[in-house]
């Protein structure tokens, strides 16, 4: 075990973080689990002409499992929300967040809506389910909020951005008050002690802050940059342990629920091994153990992480329920995963990139206004009354007193004798 220190200051030698592309294979990794469980893994959507285990036999077993790709997005969100923030302003970690959730889920809400709205059921064809039923709530979902109001999501799988949201405000208060060494790991302790002694409460308030359910992903990730950042300490992994040990219990009651939806018994112990391989991996990439990884691919791969999540659930569903019966499954299974990776790929291209940059733009003046406004540089706006008479002019300047020409020209005085 190293014995690394960080500084007295606990803010570590300043240092740009170079990208770890390793984090962007296991993005990807994560999101094409999630994609297999709702393509594969559950006998409920109903996809294929027959039941998903006899038509994909080995696939299926692996698939069931998919869902718990969601612990593993949320462990690499811990690691790498704590490296961005670190020696940022608060206005620079709200407008990277900002930039980098909203405008692609955006246009998914709105495509994932339209499509789903054109596909609802006729008497020839398979359900679809349109969960969105009025204006408003459509146009809420359009905040990421909706879960908080009791509305429904436009496509189901948007309950983990509910969840990154949450915690991203909570992680605020860091960025607030100066992240360093000991506010990050002092606050990994109260959020762990928090979700030890208020997780069964049950009470809603409590719940939507300290989100027991999945807090411990976000501190084990969180935990794991420190190790990155500063070396390994007993603390740290005695830490990372404490979580694990809290998460085992949230992950036994998933796999219960899990398995009464698919209508399919869930192993807890392959689930545990599954999710501790996933906080291994992402170990390995603290320890830089893949500094090795430097694939060009592997950045692509995290690029399309995010489109590929917010599209794929629903656009997928109608895609293979349309076409079943015309292609055998196994091939429309890879075109579906293919279509659904150029799509990723094309909101990645089309609004990614040149979206967001004018959105941090437009939200860096905004920031920039309120701090010279706050400092006294950027002066209120008088508009004068309408309703008061005008002031009245200012007097005219008195008359300048001439005196007589102190040195008259003599050749005139000459002239008027």
């Amino acid at each position: 075990m190293r014995n690394d220190r960080p500084s007295p200051s606990g803010t570590g030698a300043p240092k740009r973080e170079g990208r770890l592309a390793a984090l962007d294979g296991l993005r990807l990794v994560a999101a094409l689990l999630v994609v297999s469980y709702h393509y594969v893994g559950t006998t409920r959507s109903h996809l294929w002409e027959r039941p998903n285990n006899q038509l994909f036999t080995h696939l299926y077993g692996l698939a069931t499992y998919g869902s718990f790709g969601v612990q593993l997005f949320f462990v690499v969100s811990g690691f790498v929300i704590c490296m961005s923030s670190w020696g940022r302003r608060l206005s620079d970690f709200l407008i990277s967040r900002i930039v980098r959730l909203y405008p692609m889920y955006w246009v998914a809400v709105a495509l994932s809506f339209t499509i789903v709205y054109l596909n609802r059921p006729t008497a020839d064809s398979v359900q679809v389910i349109l969960r969105v039923h009025s204006l408003s709530d459509l146009l809420l979902n359009f905040t990421m909020a909706q879960e908080a109001f009791g509305v429904p999501h436009v496509d189901w799988v948007y309950w983990t951005l509910w969840s990154e949201l949450r915690f991203y405000l909570l992680f605020a208060v860091v960025v607030l008050i100066g992240v360093t060494y000991k506010r990050t790991l002092a606050f990994c302790a109260l959020w762990l002690a928090a979700t030890v002694l208020f997780g069964q409460l049950n009470i809603p308030l409590v719940n939507a802050v300290v989100q027991p359910a999945y807090s411990p992903y976000f501190i084990v990730g969180i935990l794991l940059y420190l190790v990155h950042r500063f070396g390994s300490t007993w603390l740290l992994w005695g830490m990372i342990v404490g979580c694990l040990l809290v998460a085992q219990h949230q992950l036994l009651i998933d796999v219960r629920w899990t398995s009464n939806f698919i209508s399919h018994p869930l192993s807890w112990v392959f689930a545990e091994f599954l999710v501790l391989g996933f906080v291994a991996c992402v170990a390995a990439v603290a320890l830089g153990w893949t500094s090795w990884a430097r694939w060009r691919w592997l950045t692509v791969a995290g690029a399309l992480t995010y489109p590929l999540y917010l599209l794929h659930q629903d656009i997928g569903v109608i895609f293979i329920r349309s076409m079943k019966g015309r292609i055998d499954p196994w091939p429309l299974l890879a075109l579906t995963v293919g279509g659904m990776l150029v799509l990723a790929y094309l909101g990645h291209r089309l609004v990614e990139r040149p979206f967001a940059p004018i959105l941090k733009r437009g939200l860096r003046r905004g920031f920039d206004a309120i701090g010279r406004a706050d400092s006294g540089v950027l002066q209120p706006k008088v508009v004068p009354d309408k309703e008061s008479p005008p002031p009245p002019p200012p007097p005219p300047p008195p008359p300048v007193k001439r005196d007589p020409d102190p040195d008259p020209d003599p050749e005139l005085i000459s002239n008027s004798k």
